[in-house]
């Protein structure tokens, strides 16, 4: 049926239905059988003359009850067998059944209705079946347009949902490639210490990671020009800088999308950099280093713009809107390590400055100190020099007898070298408490750096009335320090202990120096007095800095001295004792692998 199709003609509905046949109503049906019946009665009258006449009577009835059957059903084609069997008997001339044989009659009317009926029912089982068929096709075909309307809508939206998959896919290649060049970006801040080195990694992991054709960092310069300073750089296109002049001031018409985003501290990415008004001046460069978008990112801090980072691409619409979101993030993640290495290099910075002034403050903190004992240091050195002179003179009286008394000269002149010496040593200690330089740590005994302090503050303890005393522990383990800052503290804490008994009238003035090793691994030092002791409300600001109780104190000798303390690894702390006076003690820990 699919082969001839195109010749069967259709109704409407697309039935097959030659002649409207199938759409005539019950009285065009009828009316159709009548008008064929009579046809074929005119047929038969015209050729009445003929000597033939009764042999085609029958057929052109027999052909009109078939086109009834055919074009009207079965009930046209009975009506057709009726008024053709009442033509054959009344109106048409010589009878073809004459009266005069009934019984011969009657058989051959039933045999003429029979095969009339037949025909009729024959007529009517085709149209019915003709009628079947068309239900069929037009089911068919009803199908088929509907399944064939399903598919293209399926063919449809597969079309868009590949469509979509595409961009999907597109979508999240970028920002699986944003998202590369942030942990990238992360690495880099975490691995690197120098500010230039950083920012010459991102740039190259930028273009490495993310398959950009440029990237590039710059920092707004404080100047007259309002220029961008180009610091890192890295790419295939690198010569797209070349004599470039990156503008970030208020002058519109010379801002490129660096100068924009740095201007309006936010993101601007240029796609079709080839069609893009804004751009026209940069073009040619930009196409002859194959570069068809760009996305200047802004380096912010605490609201200011202190840069930008800035990534150019090869494709045509590189940055979408998520794509550039993240990298903006990988940007701001850069401008937190910028700063974290700058406040790292500030840190270090001060904190190199207060280590010298620390310094400075200690050495100031002796000078001032020996300022006080500028009396004991005259009595201490005068004291040799009074012998110098002494035995010089009578160095020049044995000499001037006769004979010369060269046994007592030679006795004098080993006592001047005595007392010389002694006068060198007491200024060579006197030099190193004062000297300014770098702290040197070296194995120390440190009862010896104790007797030399006690030696150097005798005479001041005895100008004051009081007693100087040191007990110290034998068979010491060694310590590592540098011998001037722990003189220093014994001399901070000497000096204090005899200020603290000027005040005392009504018992003897005593200061102590102890040392001992109650633990293996530290060495106790000790400093006691019989003064006025430590008032409670001050005991807990003894060691600030910049506190003191004399009139004419700095309030540094005890922070110093806590500070060199700590720095040796040890403690130091303040404690009342039982009776009348304080104690200020620290710990040093004992040289690795030294025993007691």
């Amino acid at each position: 049926m699919g082969t001839h199709s195109a010749t069967i003609p259709h109704s409407e509905s697309g039935r097959f239905d030659p002649f409207g046949r199938h759409r005539a109503g019950p009285v065009i049906r009828y009316a159709a059988a009548v008008l064929l019946v009579g046809a074929a009665f005119l047929t038969n009258t015209t050729l009445k003359n003929s000597s033939h006449s009764t042999l085609f009577q029958t057929p052109f009835l027999f052909c009109a009850i078939v086109l009834s059957s055919w074009f009207g059903g079965f009930g046209s084609g009975i009506c057709s067998t009726l008024l053709s069997g009442l033509l054959l008997r009344f109106f048409l001339p010589s009878p073809l059944f004459p009266v005069e044989h009934s019984a011969s009659e009657i058989l051959r009317f039933g045999v003429f209705f029979f095969a009339g009926g037949f025909i009729s029912w024959l007529g009517g089982r085709q149209r019915r079946d003709e009628l079947a068929l068309m239900d069929a096709r037009s089911e068919l075909e009803e199908k088929v347009e509907a399944r064939t309307a399903a598919l293209r809508t399926t063919n449809e939206r597969l079309t868009a949902e590949i469509a979509d998959r595409r961009q999907a896919e597109l979508e999240l290649q970028r920002l699986n490639r944003a998202w590369r060049v942030r942990s990238a970006c992360n690495q880099a801040v975490n691995r690197y210490t120098e500010e230039s080195d950083l920012l010459g990694q991102v740039c190259r992991e930028v273009v490495a990671v993310g398959g950009y054709r440029l990237a590039w960092v710059g920092f707004a310069d404080v100047n007259e020009e309002k220029s961008v300073r180009i610091v890192a750089r890295a790419g295939e296109a690198q010569r797209y800088l070349d004599d470039v002049d990156v503008y970030c001031g208020e002058d519109e018409s010379q801002l490129e999308p660096t100068g924009i985003a740095l201007r309006t501290a936010q993101a601007v990415a240029y796609n079709e950099l080839s069609s893009n008004p804004k751009f026209v001046q940069w073009r040619a460069r930009a196409e002859a280093c194959g570069i068809k978008s760009l996305v200047s990112l802004p380096l912010i801090v605490d609201g200011m713009v202190i840069g930008g980072l800035v990534i150019y691409s090869e494709e045509s619409a590189a940055f979408d809107e998520k794509e550039t979101e993240l990298l903006q993030q990988a940007a701001t993640d850069l401008t937190h390590g910028v700063i974290l290495l700058r406040t790292s290099v500030a840190r270090y910075c001060a904190e190199e400055a207060l280590n010298e002034t620390k310094e400075e403050l200690g050495r100031i903190s002796r000078v001032t100190t020996m300022g006080e004992l500028t009396a004991s240091i005259a009595h201490e050195v005068n004291q040799p020099l009074a012998g110098v002179v002494t035995n010089a003179n009578a160095s020049l009286r044995w000499l001037a007898t006769d004979p010369p008394n060269l046994g007592e000269v030679r006795e004098a002149i080993q006592r001047i070298v005595r007392d010389g010496n002694r006068a060198s040593e007491v200024i060579a200690r006197i030099r190193a408490l004062l000297r300014k330089g770098e702290p040197v740590a070296r194995r120390l005994d440190l009862n010896d750096t104790i007797r030399e302090v006690v030696a150097l503050t005798q005479s001041e303890a005895d100008r004051r009335g009081a007693s100087l005393q040191a007990e110290l522990a034998a068979n010491l383990p060694a310590v590592t320090g540098d011998r001037v800052q722990l003189q220093q503290v014994l001399l901070n804490l000497i000096v204090n202990a005899l200020d603290a008994m000027n005040a005392v009238a009504d018992r003897e003035r005593v200061v102590c120096v102890r040392t001992s090793a109650p633990e293996p691994k530290f060495i106790l030092v000790a400093v006691e007095d019989s003064g006025v002791g430590i008032d409670p409300e001050q005991a807990a600001r003894l060691f600030d800095s910049f506190y003191t109780t004399k009139s004419e104190g700095l309030g540094m000798g005890l922070s110093i001295s806590r500070s060199i303390v700590e720095a040796h690894g040890g403690r130091l702390w303040a404690t009342p004792n039982e009776g009348p006076g304080a104690r200020f003690q620290f710990t040093l820990p004992v040289e690795e692998g030294a025993g007691a």
